[in-house]
């Protein structure tokens, strides 16, 4: 009989890292298994369009923290009645670690349970009411998953310390990805392209993005910088009024929205910049450093590990990074080329995705 992953995630219509991160292990994944993915809100077909093998979808249609309580008996009812054989249960993310969890002590399941870790915990106290429930209800939970997957060492620590799970249930596995072949890089350091990704919320700390890049581009008008993400637009109405308090020029921005082809994006920017508050594994970070950018980012997560502590700055420092890129901005075209093919082949070769979901579904093992 073929066995089953069961992959249980808190929402599958739109793209996080969790989701995407999902996404590409499954894709690359044995075929020895098949894969259900249970969605305790929703699922849109544009998420479904992702998966390049079979995979069954189920969502349980919860839209409050009383339903997520009501996902759990679904859950358990649903793995229960399923004529099939699960190997695994993997959950991705505090919601679905705690449903996940509940639902488990109320079957008795004889799976093994994985928990998804994909987040630090360097802001709790400003995290959403729902999600420090959910933190706080895991930890009460947290000895029942018989692993619980980290992408960041440093949200690993933060998580044990915290007592989200014990030293010897959690396990490191970084994010992985598959790339297509980069692009040769050009740098001309009298005209770059700076560039930023991610939704638009406190913990990336936009504010800061764009007050570290306003000096440089008012003394270089042939600089442009670019942002992509959800609600990363002209109608965004704080957004534009970091630029005015800035005094940035229109004219050298560009604001994409949430987009779908991020090769492209990144290899349309030269110096990519990650000015979050807080990160686990910052995924922008791997991929826009594969692509060829030069990037840089505030002391996050595992941002260390995936490149040069040299263009690392601290949290909210944004005197600290205008200083760093300008440093950057003065190198010659052959030193910037030399960085960036560096930083690529060091993530192509780390970080590569048929490795990370075989360490991943290894620990689905009764």
């Amino acid at each position: 009989m073929k066995r089953y992953y069961v992959h249980v995630i808190t929402n599958f219509t739109e793209t996080g890292g969790a989701e995407l991160m999902m996404i590409r292990a499954i894709n690359a994944s044995s075929k020895e298994c098949g894969h259900i993915i249970v969605s305790l809100m929703d699922i849109s077909d544009s998420m479904k369009s992702r998966l390049t093998r079979p995979v069954e979808f189920h969502a349980l249609g919860a839209s409050s923290a009383f339903d997520l309580i009501k996902a759990a008996f679904k859950l358990s009812q649903f793995t229960k009645k399923r004529r099939i054989a699960i190997k695994a249960l993997y959950s991705w993310m505090y919601h679905a670690n705690f449903v996940a969890a509940v639902s488990h002590v109320i079957g008795r399941k004889n799976f093994p349970l994985v928990w998804g870790v994909r987040h630090s915990l360097d802001d709790l106290s400003g995290e959403k009411l729902s999600t420090k429930l959910a933190i706080y209800g895991g930890k009460l939970l947290s000895q029942i998953p018989s692993h619980i997957v980290n992408c960041s060492r440093k949200s690993m620590e933060q998580h044990i310390e915290f007592g989200y799970g014990s030293e010897p249930q959690s396990v490191h596995i970084p994010n992985g990805y598959s790339f297509n072949s980069a692009v040769e890089r050009h740098f001309d350091p009298t005209k770059l392209v700076f560039g930023a990704a991610g939704r638009f919320h406190d913990a990336k700390d936009y504010k800061m993005l764009f007050k570290s890049v306003a000096p440089i581009l008012a003394e270089n008008p042939a600089f442009r910088i670019k942002a992509a993400g959800r609600d990363i637009s002209f109608d965004n109405e704080e957004l534009v009024g970091y630029l005015d308090e800035y005094n940035i020029n229109y004219q050298q921005v560009e604001l994409l929205g949430q987009i779908s082809d991020m090769e492209s994006f990144y290899n349309s920017v030269d110096f990519f910049i990650l000015s979050s508050k807080t990160e686990g594994f910052p995924n922008v970070l791997a991929e826009s450093s594969a692509y060829g950018c030069i990037s840089f980012s505030t002391r996050v997560g595992d941002a260390p590990i995936i490149i040069d502590s040299t263009r690392i700055v601290e949290v909210q420092d944004d005197i600290s990074m205008t200083t760093l890129l300008q440093k950057f901005i003065e190198k010659s075209p052959v030193e910037l080329k030399e960085i960036s093919n560096s930083s690529s082949d060091y993530v192509r070769t780390n970080f590569e995705i048929s490795c990370i979901a075989n360490k991943l579904f290894s620990l689905g093992k009764a």
